[in-house]
């Protein structure tokens, strides 16, 4: 059974700009909503307006590659979106977040969820299995730093794995659970997105045995077709063998007549 790493699987790579400008505001976020001092306030903004850069440079490659065609990409449009909530949350101020702003940035991580599932898990095949569960290991210990950053009942790094694994497989043993705002807004978006990376990795389990099936159906026709051209060119042997037998009976027919005639 073989894994290939494929070309199309690391597409996503050829736009890495875009990449860790999405994931830099991951902890922008975070250093914003949960940051007590202004350093921690000054560390958040500079990351969004470092993710704008990024991906403000990235957009403007990919609109100059694609300005030939006369329909854009529907993803340059959610890009500039996300720069524009990048940019706005650089210059937002205020202590605490009113409710405008606590929509605004939810929406805006929401988008930014989709974009990075667009760029990542649009490319992933039955093939990749193994890549799958490597991208599935990484995000389950990403998460797990996550929460041992942001939940303060968490107190190593092992507990936060456990909880990551519990919230992305929504069992809820209830032994450790989220309980600052922080740390459920984190757990809200890792069940979305372990919803998308485990039921692939589910499907990909299931598309092997469905292959391996399938790969044997197309052996076993390979070797019909094979029998087949077999009795086929059997078939075609025997006809020329009857031909060859007529052609000389009408021979030996023909000199017969020649020799009774003379």
């Amino acid at each position: 059974m073989k894994f290939p790493v494929t070309q199309r699987f690391w597409t996503w790579f050829t736009r890495p700009l875009l990449l860790v400008g999405l994931l830099l505001t991951i902890p922008a976020f975070y250093l914003l909503l949960g940051g007590t001092t202004d350093i921690t306030e000054l560390a958040g903004r500079s990351l969004y307006a470092a993710s704008a850069l990024l991906m403000l440079v990235d957009t403007g490659l990919q609109w100059q590659k694609n300005r030939s065609q006369k329909r854009r990409s529907g993803k340059l449009a959610l890009d500039g979106v996300i720069i524009a909530g990048c940019l706005l949350s650089v210059i937002f101020t205020g202590e605490a977040w009113g409710t405008l702003e606590w929509l605004l940035r939810l929406a805006l991580v929401a988008v930014i969820l989709l974009r990075l599932a667009t760029l990542v898990l649009q490319h992933m095949k039955p093939s990749h299995l193994v890549q799958m569960i490597v991208l599935a290991l990484l995000m389950l210990s990403s998460a797990g730093a996550g929460f041992y950053w942001l939940e303060p009942n968490v107190h190593s790094y092992a507990n936060g794995v456990w909880l990551a694994f519990t919230t992305i497989a929504t069992v809820g043993y209830g032994d450790i659970v989220p309980s600052t705002p922080a740390s459920k807004i984190f757990a809200v978006f890792i069940v979305l997105l372990g919803y998308a990376m485990f039921s692939i990795v589910t499907a990909n389990i299931a598309a092997l045995f469905v292959e391996e099936e399938e790969a044997n159906l197309e052996k076993q026709l390979h070797a019909d077709i094979r029998h087949l051209s077999r009795e086929v060119a059997a078939l075609r042997e025997e006809l020329r063998s009857r031909d060859r037998l007529f052609l000389e009976k009408e021979k030996a027919r023909e000199l017969k007549q020649a020799a009774q005639t003379e």
